[in-house]
């Protein structure tokens, strides 16, 4: 691997890296073009890409009980031009509404989601009722104007009107941890991976009903994505370190793709056929042939690569990495050292 690294100085000790040379299997497009560092103990966790404006914005909630921001990165050069201070909220989880330009953020420390209006800057803190906790994952269905929070603690889905930024009402008892969640517009039905029971939970987005549950045939799934052409589910397994694919209808199991270590965050670009999985604790990112369900390349991060957005025009990707930390008990071991963390990597179609 040919490494070129380049130091600008700055408030943000911007450290840049040209990776020329990752081919692991030869015949493939992909690149890994370069990472960027983003501010200092910035504790970045989501990207999302914004078609408007052609920017990346990602979450930092800073370290604990500190405020944290939103950055603005250059979607090209993963320069960060610009960063959003939200006082009341350390961001996590990250979405955004196109059709009115809000970012939406969650805390699952302080149990809030705060909208922020990319236009006026304006932030709206929404409070959830007593079932909402910790809030983690965003995703906007835009024919509706609805923004859905996924509730760890209350095994649920918070409802929030995206036009007036208030919380409408909350799904509840779908499953035990509700972690991620996957929003089929056209059918009304929202997929939701129930971590601690180890399966997929489908819901009437209308009614808030559960529809039918079945197996996630892995281990503490914590993502999931629909295929809308396949009607396939793609579900992230951090124990069982796979991707399983499933029939979205009857949850059949079509294969289980060994990606590595923590399976984490999972997108897809239809267009060119491509499953992109964040291995977290592996520090590497698998892409999958959409069709064949085989492993195609595995970039090394050099960090924890958490989440992943794409820029569905380009197909250009963008996968935010983070820090190493201690784990926990009395005879834990130091965390490895993550050269790049703190970043985010832009891998090229």
């Amino acid at each position: 691997m040919n490494t070129q690294i380049n130091f600008s100085f700055g408030a943000l000790a911007l450290v840049s890296i040209a990776l020329n040379s990752l081919t692991p299997i030869d015949g493939m497009a992909q690149t890994l073009v370069k990472t960027e560092k983003i501010g200092v103990n910035s504790n970045v966790y989501q990207p999302v890409y914004n078609p408007k404006d052609g920017f990346v914005y990602v979450s930092g909630a800073a370290e604990q009980g500190n405020t944290g921001k939103v950055y603005k990165v250059d979607s090209k050069t993963l320069k960060t031009v610009d960063s959003i201070a939200v006082p009341e909220s350390a961001p996590m989880g990250l979405g955004i509404s196109i059709n009115t330009q809000t970012l939406y953020t969650t805390n699952s420390r302080s149990g809030i989601v705060t909208a922020i209006d990319l236009a006026t800057g304006k932030q709206t803190h929404i409070k959830a009722d007593a079932d909402g906790r910790a809030p983690r994952e965003i995703r906007v269905d835009e024919s509706r104007d609805l923004v859905y929070a996924s509730s760890v603690r209350g095994g649920g889905l918070w409802v929030i009107d995206a036009k007036t930024n208030t919380f409408l009402k909350f799904y509840g008892d779908l499953g035990g941890a509700i972690t991620g969640h996957y929003v089929d517009e056209q059918n009304n039905i929202i997929y939701a991976t129930a971590m601690r029971d180890n399966e997929v939970v489908v819901v009437d987005g209308a009614t808030g009903n559960v529809l039918k549950k079945f197996a996630a045939h892995g281990e503490r799934p914590t993502n999931v994505h629909h295929d809308a052409a396949g009607n396939r589910l793609f579900v992230a397994n951090q124990t069982t370190e796979n991707i399983t694919v499933l029939d979205a209808e009857t949850g059949q199991l079509i294969k289980a793709i060994p990606t590595g270590k923590g399976a984490l965050g999972v997108n897809h670009d239809p267009k060119r056929g491509r499953i992109y999985v964040a291995n977290r604790h592996g520090r590497t990112v698998s892409i999958i042939d959409d069709q064949s369900l085989e492993v195609i390349k595995t970039f090394d991060m050099g960090a924890l690569p958490n989440t992943v957005a794409i820029d569905h025009a380009t197909g250009d990707v963008f996968v935010t990495n983070k820090q190493a930390v201690s784990e926990r008990g009395e005879n834990a071991p130091e965390p490895v050292p993550a050269p790049y963390a703190d970043s985010i990597s832009l891998i090229k179609p």
